[in-house]
């Protein structure tokens, strides 16, 4: 039995060079490698071979995680991104996988079977999560994205809706057109983006010298029909309303709009409203909604870009890292649920 060494004498290369051979590393030419296995097999030495690593896979996954269902099994808009991101991903060279995690199940199973998906890297639509609900995913072992969710206190990489620019945005849009007592839809259900939007709403009230008025802030149910129900209940007690509402998504505003219309009211004479999202059911509402744009292909491919920057770092480790919060920006769309400018004077 010959030593390495007198292996690669015989073959006329050094024991370095084999030694990189044998263990599939770089540093020798394709025709060099070939021949050397090639020779090491007729010459018996098969053994020394070692078993060639496994090819990284070209998968990624998108996890869809639902906390309570309230928000995410009424109005699925991670099914508005999965178009972009399986795009955006096969622009790199990865397929998606599609994978939910539902914590009214038990979620140790669900993460255990996640650990068993071959992939380099996850998306998570992180919509309903709350921070404490991460500890989990950052330690799946892979570069993580979280999408829809800042998690600003967390060191996680994230990209979200820049959420108080789009209030901001419907506010001073309604105050350019001369309307200065502003209400706000408030959805019952809570998330970090309803949060934020109503934070933005407040904000912009302060900025342009507007009081903050709480009887203009009206609690609702997250659903067209329950916000239409508790609408129609408010609407019975002739209250004094303000010029205009904004809300916290397209959904309760249309609930509201047709409320509204039923009990006499006329949008956008009596009363402007403005939505968020962007669903493609605001253009399908008497009159068509006005709404704050969200870009679902820019959400995707922000997130697809910093995942795969996520996993080429990993695979050069010795560059620092911090994490990195990205923010997308908001946009107003002007239908018909807003009234004209008043004119001076």
């Amino acid at each position: 039995m010959m030593t390495n060494k007198e292996i690669a004498e015989k073959l006329g290369i050094s024991p370095a060079a084999l030694s990189l051979v044998i263990n599939h590393k770089p540093g020798v030419s394709d025709a060099t490698r070939e021949g050397v296995l090639t020779q090491l097999r007729e010459m018996g030495y098969e053994h020394l071979i070692k078993k060639a690593p496994a090819m990284p896979s070209n998968n990624l996954i998108f996890i869809i995680f639902k906390k309570h269902g309230e928000i995410l099994d009424l109005h699925p808009f991670f099914l508005l991104l999965m178009e972009n991101i399986e795009a955006c991903a096969r622009n790199y060279g990865y397929n998606i996988l599609l994978y939910t995690i539902d914590q009214r199940r038990p979620m140790e199973p669900q993460i255990r079977h996640l650990n068993t998906l071959d992939s380099q890297g996850a998306i998570i639509f992180a919509t309903e999560m709350q921070p404490e609900d991460m500890g989990a995913i950052q330690n799946l072992g892979i570069p993580v994205v979280a999408l829809d969710n800042d998690f600003t206190n967390l060191s996680c990489n994230a990209v979200s809706i820049n959420n108080q620019m789009g209030t901001f945005q419907a506010i001073e849009h309604l105050i350019s057109h001369g309307i200065l007592r502003i209400g706000y839809l408030k959805s019952r259900i809570r998330i970090s983006s309803f949060d934020e939007r109503q934070q933005g709403y407040e904000a912009a009230l302060a900025l342009h010298h507007l009081s903050f008025l709480p009887e203009d802030v009206l609690d609702l149910h997250y659903s067209e029909e329950g916000s239409y129900r508790d609408m129609s209940a408010y609407l019975k007690g002739r209250p004094v309303l303000p010029e205009a509402f904004v809300a916290d998504d397209d959904t309760i505003a249309i609930g509201v709009l047709r409320a509204l219309i039923e009990h006499g009211y006329r949008v956008p004479e009596d009363i402007s409203i403005i939505g968020f999202n962007d669903r493609p059911s605001c253009t399908l509402t008497e009159p068509p909604l006005s709404t704050i744009n969200v870009s679902k292909h820019v959400l995707a491919a922000e997130a697809v870009e910093e995942l795969v920057h996520l996993i080429r770092t990993k695979e050069n480790s010795g560059l620092e890292t911090r994490s990195k919060k990205i923010r997308i920006g908001t946009k107003l769309i002007e239908r018909q649920s807003i009234a004209p400018p008043k004119k001076s004077g």
